[in-house]
């Protein structure tokens, strides 16, 4: 029987902590790897850090690190008319050979022992809707089903793909139907539209971070439940001080008579299956939002869309990157569609889990579909 005790972070523990990350999530098949470095800038270096943010469970006898959950980050965030200070966790893992022995449950009594200390009104996580974690831990603590995502995924620049994955080589041919096609026939449509012709784009690779924050915040505020405002602290720990040239963003904006109507956000990230030898560069949208008062009707409002979509594939195109994804909420119904009409995949995918950490939360959903940060379904900035 292991020796098990319970601790916080420590500065030597980065190391351990991502191999801790790859061991538990790899045994799956596949997913992002974690570095110590990229683990430091992604918990250690996230605004409002404190040491009790990450608990970890090791086996004395051992001295290895077996288990851990991460809170991250604790903000201010507005659901319906309130406004709440919420915890996020993040991360919940354990060693393969450790795992159905209380552990995740007990790391994750102390996370919520700590969000309540911090005076938290909410606490969220994501789950693998069908997975273990959500039916044998998180609803037993008392989280519950708050939404649920839906995975939007598409190949924008197949020849990176196949470089990557030689074996694909037999299907470009598909992929030359299926993915190029769609795109030239709506440029087209573009062409014949004349509300369009005051429209026009900006890209900006790892630039413009200010200007970018103010617009997002204001379009994302009012169209989607729950988004947590960028601060400026906010945006320089998440978009600016960056680890590596992947994670650095690269911003889209769209603009009407020189104003601008929309925009989303794009970074990279490899995606690894050791067991089989696979490494592929993934495009990760991080938002996406649109003024809908800037179009008279539902048609134009979803050819604006069409028209922010394609720009944005022409940003993962420029960063030379092979296929994209997008995780949101099912009900953001418009948004789905449109990726649709470019030949996107879509699935369904994790729960969004609340628990609330106190009684006076009143209600948290409203007619906008729920924002869900990077960080919260995906596990990074």
């Amino acid at each position: 029987m292991a020796n098990i005790v319970y601790r916080h972070y420590q500065r030597t523990d980065d190391f351990q902590l991502s191999d801790l990350f790859n061991r538990a999530f790899q045994m799956n098949g596949g997913g992002f790897v974690r570095t110590p470095k990229g683990l430091n800038w992604r918990y250690i270096q996230s605004p409002g850090f404190e040491p009790e943010m990450i608990q970890i469970a090791e086996d004395r006898d051992s001295h290895k690190i077996v288990g851990a959950v991460y809170v991250n980050l604790i903000e201010t965030v507005r659901f319906n008319k309130d406004i709440y200070i919420v915890g996020d966790i993040n991360d919940v893992s354990c060693l393969p050979e450790y795992t159905k022995r209380g552990i995740a449950t007990n790391l994750m009594h102390r996370a919520i022992d700590y969000m309540k200390r911090k005076n938290c009104d909410l606490s969220i996580l994501s789950a693998d809707f069908k997975g273990f974690a959500r039916r044998a831990i998180y609803q037993r603590l008392g989280y519950k089903d708050f939404d649920r995502c839906i995975v939007v995924f598409g190949f924008v620049k197949p020849i990176v793909l196949i470089k990557n994955l030689p074996i694909f080589t037999a299907l470009f041919p598909v992929f030359l139907l299926y993915y190029y096609l769609p795109r030239f026939f709506i440029k087209i449509r573009f062409k014949k539209k004349s509300f369009l012709k005051q429209f026009n784009y900006k890209i900006f690779h790892d630039s413009n971070h200010q200007f970018y924050r103010k617009t997002a915040n204001n379009f994302l505020s009012k169209y989607y439940n729950g988004f947590p405002l960028y601060s400026k602290e906010k945006m320089q720990w998440a978009r600016v001080q960056t680890p590596a040239k992947r994670h650095s963003p690269t911003y889209i904006l769209i603009y009407q008579d020189k104003k601008p109507i929309g925009g989303a956000c794009i970074t990279q990230k490899n995606m690894y299956a050791f067991k089989y030898g696979i490494k592929i560069r993934i495009g990760i949208i991080h938002e996406i939002f649109i003024e809908k008062k800037a179009f008279n009707t539902n048609k134009e409002f979803n050819l604006g869309y069409l028209y922010l979509i394609d720009k944005i594939i022409e940003a993962a195109r420029q960063r030379n990157i092979g296929a994209v994804i997008y995780i949101g909420i099912i009900g953001d119904y418009d948004l789905t569609r449109n990726f649709r009409k470019f030949c996107f995949l879509s699935f369904k995918s994790i729960a969004i889990m609340f628990k609330k950490l106190k009684k006076k939360v009143g209600p948290l959903k409203d007619k906008r579909p729920l924002f869900v940060p990077t960080y919260v379904s995906l596990g990074f900035p």
